[in-house]
């Protein structure tokens, strides 16, 4: 029973140490002698997937949502320090550093990933995010478009993505076709209706700045 207390009280003390250096961008893992190998990397993976659902809740305040950021964090870095192949993961790191707007670091482990698996439809669907939030929008669509050409598991969400994003640029025309493709993936969704609605209403694939000339990403 002693013994189980003790693990317990290692393991929490590993948690809290990992949570607060993420957080603050500098994990520090050498300070602390730990055994990878003896560790779960599931129960990190299932700890960091139930603080970051957490921290997605609208509901909650910002403090909150970033202390849940930085948990999630603190066990999403313990499980690559377990298995460093979880390229996926990694691109969950670079995600919550970029909702905690740390873009730097968002692009340090987006890179990882990348340079790890540059098909991964994961982590380009992470880095397209990012560039979103960071407003560099020709590089979130490009990113987008190769997690949808990879085929990215949510064909709802990557084509919603792609539409918003081409709404951002001004071509209507072509976030109308995405958003359609999210409407066949989730057809009673009311938000793409609306956004498909308010689309057609402006008659926008009749102005003469559809012909245009197409930038690179459309190749």
């Amino acid at each position: 029973m002693k013994k189980q207390k003790y693990l317990l009280l290692f393991l929490c003390t590993i948690f809290i140490i990992s949570s607060v250096y993420a957080l603050e961008g500098t994990v520090e893992y050498n300070s602390v002698n730990i055994d990878y190998s003896k560790l779960n990397t599931s129960k990190y993976l299932i700890l960091g997937d139930n603080f970051l659902k957490r921290a997605e809740n609208t509901k909650i305040t910002k403090e909150k949502r970033n202390e849940l950021y930085g948990e999630a964090l603190g066990s999403y870095i313990t499980a690559t320090e377990i298995n460093p192949e979880l390229v996926d993961i990694y691109g969950k790191i670079g995600y919550i550093y970029g909702k905690l707007k740390k873009y730097t670091l968002a692009k340090s482990y987006l890179n990882k990933g990348l340079n790890m698996d540059i098909k991964n439809p994961v982590i380009n669907y992470y880095y397209g995010i990012v560039c979103f939030d960071m407003e560099n929008y020709n590089q979130a669509l490009k990113y987008y478009k190769r997690a949808e050409k990879l085929k990215y598991y949510d064909k709802y969400d990557i084509n919603f993505k792609i539409g918003e994003t081409n709404e951002k640029l001004g071509d209507l025309v072509k976030a109308r076709e995405a958003y359609a493709r999210a409407l066949s993936a989730r057809p009673n969704d009311k938000i793409t209706q609306a956004k498909i609605r308010s689309i057609d209403e402006l008659k926008y694939d009749k102005s003469q700045y559809y012909y245009r000339k197409k930038p690179f990403y459309y190749d």
